[in-house]
């Protein structure tokens, strides 16, 4: 209901930060998900506007490939 799709043309270049929604996607876990994983460390999203989280593609793959435990 509340979702929203980008609609990208062919070839464009993907915007450079991701919200906790696109970040949730990109992870395959929730919104609460991603506010877990900030939380605890794990996951560290972009200086800037407080309240509104922002990532790079780089830094969740990252967060994927590297495992805490």
């Amino acid at each position: 209901m509340g979702e929203q799709t980008a609609t990208r043309t062919p070839g464009a270049v993907p915007p450079p930060y991701l919200t906790a929604a696109e970040a949730a996607a990109h992870l395959r876990t929730t919104v609460q998900g991603v506010y877990a994983l900030v939380k605890r460390g794990r996951l560290h999203p972009m200086p800037g506007r407080p309240g509104r989280l922002l990532f790079t593609r780089e830094t969740l793959d990252r967060s994927l490939t590297t495992r805490r435990r």
